[in-house]
């Protein structure tokens, strides 16, 4: 082995939002037993132990604690920052204090990778909702780790050149896809077909993207990264370091880069004690002399992409029908109810649709009277939602002279299109039916949506929201969208009346 080989590994942190948007509060949630809810239950085993993850002498005992974090590249979901920073804060400073110090490793390159805002499926997003997504995860990055991020994870993988354009504009450098989401490689001056997962994943690639800008990307190890999350290589810290030194193969001719990427949530909440393993892998890796721990910014620092690639638009690395998992019966599912039918996606998007497509030339007619730029106002309003001040914010944005009822309006208006944002969270269709709890979040995003619409534009976009929902047939007790809508929505809607301007 030579000294030119590298290893990375990739996890993905996330949860969805789980406050209710109403009450601000994450309700119970009696899946999660023992805890409270899963946010609760996956910081226990999961989040809090990477922290300080325990590895063993021969008798048994602990001999040395590491912060996993600062030593793996990870991407963390805004939404569930937002909440361990609320509820664990402890966690959350040791989170961040790991990216100041995995600087020291690599480079001055940290480990932590920025994330587009609320895990929204970016190709089944119009091409302003894709912008503001990443322009506030990139926000929320900064905010947190006090940089700017060089990469960005895409949820899902799910991946379109339109994303990876709007990411080169905003100054992002790389993103991670699965080997499988490649199409073709070019090579001496012919394109080469690569479907199938049979890219060399050892390099990165550059893909050239319409305006003439250029995004690297990396393709993890498909196999290796399936065997860590379901084929119980992490059942042993010195397995996992085996397994990744051999991705390397015998002789390396160039700087070659072996790296994984899986949910986080694998090392300790999927896999009990994973973290353990992750951290004794991480100890055998960083002290073997033929190998060099690495993230991805400093190996693209180092090694820049010169091999050039094509992506297969519209694709993912959760369904092998490429996006359809998030607006169609496509087969995909969590294997627990076979029989069950999802062809309830396919309406639930079509509502929200309904939704967010009705208030565009609202928001186009009634911002224009508020804001100096309504569109560049909402991509700045994560400002007011990391903790800024609103009247500095509205100070900036608005019209001047603007009185107390119009800045109220304006903020409302603001507040509108943030919980639109929030009702596209992929976990709304990835699970089996639409009562579940996390598709009945998406609902109560779009309800406080429909709330505010009525409340500050007079608008009732409920009737139609609501026939569009009827189509979705539940597997799971209730009827169909409208009696989940009801039972779980309703209750914390005010009464309509119209209002008056």
């Amino acid at each position: 082995m030579s000294q030119d080989g590298y290893i990375c590994i990739h996890g993905h942190w996330y949860q969805p939002p789980r406050e209710n948007p109403f009450t601000g509060a994450v309700e119970d949630q009696p899946t999660a037993a023992p805890f409270p809810n899963w946010n609760e239950r996956i910081t226990a085993e999961c989040y809090e132990p990477n922290t300080r993850a325990e590895i063993l002498g021969e008798d048994g005992t602990v001999r040395r604690q590491i912060n996993n974090y600062e030593w793996v590249s990870s991407d963390w979901g805004p939404t569930l920052l937002t909440w361990l920073e609320g509820n664990h804060p402890e966690t959350y400073q040791r989170i961040v204090e790991a990216d100041r110090l995995s600087m020291n490793h690599f480079g001055g390159h940290g480990t932590a990778v920025a994330h587009s805002y609320n895990h929204t499926i970016l190709p089944l997003s119009n091409r302003r909702d894709k912008r503001t997504q990443i322009r506030w995860g990139i926000a929320d990055f900064e905010h947190r780790f006090g940089r700017r991020p060089e990469g960005m994870w895409l949820p899902e993988t799910a991946v379109d050149l339109e994303s990876l354009e709007l990411m080169a504009e905003a100054g992002i450098r790389y993103t991670v896809l699965s080997p499988y989401q490649a199409a073709s490689v070019l090579h001496e001056g012919e394109w080469v077909d690569v479907v199938g997962g049979s890219i060399d994943t050892s390099v990165p690639y550059l893909v050239h993207l319409p305006t003439g800008k250029s995004i690297s990307v990396f393709f993890y190890n498909g196999p290796l990264s399936q065997e860590i999350a379901f084929n119980g290589v992490l059942e042993d810290g010195s397995i996992l370091a085996k397994r990744l030194i051999q991705a390397l193969g015998e002789s390396v001719s160039e700087p070659s880069l072996a790296h994984v990427a899986t949910d986080g949530e694998t090392y300790g909440h999927h896999h009990r004690h994973g973290e353990m393993a992750l951290a004794k892998a991480i100890e055998e890796l960083t002290a073997d002399p033929e190998v060099q721990l690495t993230n991805y910014g400093q190996f693209l620092a180092e090694h820049p992409a010169r091999r050039v690639v094509r992506v297969i638009e519209g694709s993912s690395w959760s369904c092998v029908h490429g996006v359809d998992r998030w607006r169609d019966d496509c087969g995909c599912s969590s294997g627990l109810h076979p029989d069950w039918s999802q062809g309830w996606r396919a309406p639930l998007r079509k509502a929200l649709d309904y939704l967010r497509d009705s208030l565009i030339p609202e928001f186009d007619t009634a911002g224009a009277d508020l804001f100096q730029d309504p569109w560049g106002a909402r991509d700045h309003y994560i400002e007011v939602i990391l903790g800024g001040s609103p009247d500095e914010f509205l100070d900036s944005h608005c019209h001047p002279g603007l009185d107390e009822g119009g800045r109220s309006r304006a903020t409302d208006l603001l507040e509108i299109q943030h919980r639109a944002m929030l009702m596209y969270t992929s976990c709304g269709w990835f699970f089996d039916d639409i009562s579940g709890i996390e598709s009945v979040l998406v609902l109560r995003h779009a309800g406080r949506v429909i709330d505010l619409a009525r409340r500050t534009l007079g608008m009732d976009l409920e009737p139609a929201f609501l026939e569009i929902l009827e189509a979705a047939q539940s597997n799971d007790g209730e009827a169909d969208g409208r009696d989940v809508y009801d039972r779980h929505v309703r209750p914390y809607l005010g009464p309509w009346a119209p209002a008056s301007h």
